[in-house]
């Protein structure tokens, strides 16, 4: 069964953390303190420091720190904003509106940061990322393309051609990325661009050689994604569990969409042990009850691939459909109508 891997963030995380100190990861709407799933023993304060803030957000592209902070984060950044809204803390604003998915707000904080500070090249990435999640793909590429001059050749043409393949043509694009960065050492964020396309493309093989290298325990929840659906294509699924399963100690602060790709990986091994399919039933029906929008696509892959239920299946993908229009998400609803047909 053929999984999208989670949505395309890398442009906003790995591209921004190879350039600047400023940097990190996309989630959606901000969870009230008693609506986080995964647990926190965390402590803020309205009295964190810009540099404070800026290492929360940074730090938020890691297992077990996606949703930590976020809705304190906001609130102290929307305050911050409000009083002197900087370029740095308009950026950092942007990031976290982006990660609960409010795009709009997104995009009209990271316009005026650019008002301010038209070579900002954080924004611009920033901007393609959600122009490109919401299927705006000249936009998107507008966005790319402002940042020749700004950062390397090798990192423009990663946000052109990421963007391209979204809705062009993906092949052409994946070749011409691989020509451009032939024999040269290149970023976290292409390696991952170029991971991802070729596993669009079917090509698993290629897919794993380019992750080959990198140290999930150090990298960002959506390569770690990436590289899991990668094994599940491979059937190397006791990879995925072992290797998975010990990034954290506490498996409660797991991030929905790796708990899941454990779960599809105990289902597809038909053994006796239900461990991660009941942690996330149990996340799925909490998810469910508090109609979180946030977690769709997660919802709707889990109703394809772990409990099937066309109907369940279709109506979390419409829903990710209403906030994201990428490749990824267009293939969560084929998949739900092709299990609703083959149910009537």
């Amino acid at each position: 069964m053929h999984l999208p891997s989670i949505k395309s963030v890398k442009l906003t995380t790995a591209l921004i953390a190879t350039l600047f100190s400023c940097n990190a990861f996309t989630k959606p709407y901000i969870p009230s303190d008693d609506s986080v799933v995964a647990s926190s023993s965390s402590v803020i304060t309205a009295k964190l420091s810009l540099d404070e803030i800026n290492s929360f957000v940074v730090n938020s592209q890691y297992v077990g720190q996606t949703e930590r902070l976020q809705g304190m984060l906001k609130t102290r950044l929307a305050t911050l904003y409000k009083q002197n809204p900087t370029p740095q803390v308009g950026y950092l604003y942007a990031r976290v509106l982006q990660k609960e998915h409010l795009f709009n707000e997104a995009i009209n904080v990271a316009n005026q940061v650019l008002a301010i500070e038209p070579n900002h090249s954080n924004s611009h990435l920033l901007l393609a990322n959600i122009y490109m999640t919401k299927g705006r793909f000249i936009e998107a590429k507008q966005q790319c393309v402002a940042l020749i001059g700004l950062v390397s050749i090798t990192t423009t043409s990663t946000c052109v051609l990421d963007v391209q393949s979204q809705h062009d043509d993906l092949l052409q694009s994946y070749q011409s990325l691989k020509k451009i960065t032939q024999n040269k050492d290149i970023s976290l964020a292409t390696t991952h661009v170029l991971s991802e396309m070729s596993y669009r493309l079917n090509n698993y093989d290629d897919a794993q050689a380019y992750l080959q290298n990198i140290d999930l325990s150090k990298a960002p929840v959506s390569l770690i994604v990436l590289w899991a659906d990668i094994q599940l294509e491979l059937n190397n699924t006791q990879s995925i569990l072992n290797t998975l399963g010990d990034l954290l100690t506490d498996n409660n602060n797991l991030e929905d969409a790796i708990l899941l790709r454990l779960a599809i990986a105990e289902k597809k091994l038909n053994n006796s042990d239900k461990k991660w399919q009941t942690m996330m039933k149990s996340r799925v029906d909490l998810r469910e009850l508090r109609q979180d929008t946030f977690h769709a696509s997660d919802l709707a892959k889990y109703y394809i691939a772990v409990q099937p239920n066309g109907q369940k299946a279709l109506y979390w993908a419409n829903i990710n459909w209403q906030q994201a229009k990428m490749s990824a998400d267009e293939q969560l609803i084929i998949q739900a109508k092709a299990m609703q047909r083959d149910t009537l």
